[in-house]
């Protein structure tokens, strides 16, 4: 398991799938990321890396619950 943060929320992220895809620059390593909120992206392991450098030290945002309406 390589774990990370989710590059929209800052929650714990799981990086659970990697491949090499084509660009106009050559190849490029791009992974699947998906955090405990279920957003995920596909995105280039060089913005993963910048992603995980600006988190550091940047805790999770804390959401209120949904409220019911009545």
């Amino acid at each position: 398991m390589d774990a990370t943060t989710c590059p929209e929320c800052g929650a714990p992220a799981e990086v659970t799938d990697r491949d090499v895809l084509e660009s106009t620059d050559g190849p490029m390593e791009h992974v699947k990321v998906v955090c405990v909120r279920q957003h995920w992206f596909l995105m280039s392991t060089a913005s993963l890396d910048r992603g995980r450098r600006a988190a550091l030290g940047r805790p999770a945002p804390v959401t209120e619950p949904a409220r019911r309406q009545r």
